[in-house]
């Protein structure tokens, strides 16, 4: 069974998705509610120990990013997080072909960097921080298992599960609005949807990964 919550109603519902070649389908009727996808965050790679957490999101991003309902050209975007136990004064980023000298937020308490590039699509990555006059490597995996669904798929679910949403804001074979489908990773895959019209409210709903 598949487990949706629409966050900004507050209630949660437990519904059939059936199997997701049906799912699929819902974004290949008369609009194609997929084409209306802002935001896609497609993977996620970690590492964690006791005294460092390393982590990666692959997306596909509309750039300038705006939650305004109105759809801009996407682009592909890798972002890098890192968060000490302890403190840090610098980390010198290096993965696959990217370098850089991340940039630390004092609000969030991590490092950050971004840099333009595609998904990795493979199981882990090497990832080479130096920090402390030392360099170390360590390997981030994947957290997609067998079962997680993709961007598409999770979109088809909430479509079937809210069609009266969709329908309010389609008109001749155009909807009104942008969505945001984002992977989310807490010791089990869930999806984050985001229905935004250009009244720039959101209906958001979580969805089980599996």
């Amino acid at each position: 069974m598949k487990k949706i919550f629409k966050c900004f109603t507050c209630f949660a519902a437990a519904v059939g998705c059936g199997f997701l070649s049906g799912c699929v389908s819902s974004c290949e009727k008369t609009v194609n509610y997929c084409d209306y996808i802002t935001e896609r965050r497609e993977n996620i790679y970690l590492y964690e120990d006791d005294e460092i957490s390393v982590k990666i999101y692959c997306s596909k991003k509309e750039t300038p990013f705006a939650a305004d309902g109105y759809l801009g050209d996407m682009c592909p975007l890798t972002e890098v997080f890192v968060t000490f136990s302890k403190s840090c004064d610098a980390i010198n980023l290096s993965v696959e072909n990217y370098t850089a000298e991340m940039s630390y937020s004092a609000v969030d308490r991590n490092f950050y960097a971004s840099f333009t590039a595609e998904d990795f699509e493979t199981d882990e990555i090497a990832v080479n921080l130096e920090y402390g006059g030392n360099s170390h490597i360590y390997t981030v995996q994947s957290v997609k298992y067998s079962g997680v669904m993709s961007c598409d798929e999770a979109l088809s679910c909430v479509i079937d599960y809210d069609s009266e949403l969709f329908t309010e804001k389609t008109a001749n074979g155009i909807f009104d609005g942008e969505i945001f489908v984002r992977l989310i990773y807490d010791e089990d895959c869930y999806y984050y949807v985001g229905v935004c019209g250009k009244d720039k409210k959101i209906s958001a709903f979580l969805l089980d990964g599996v």
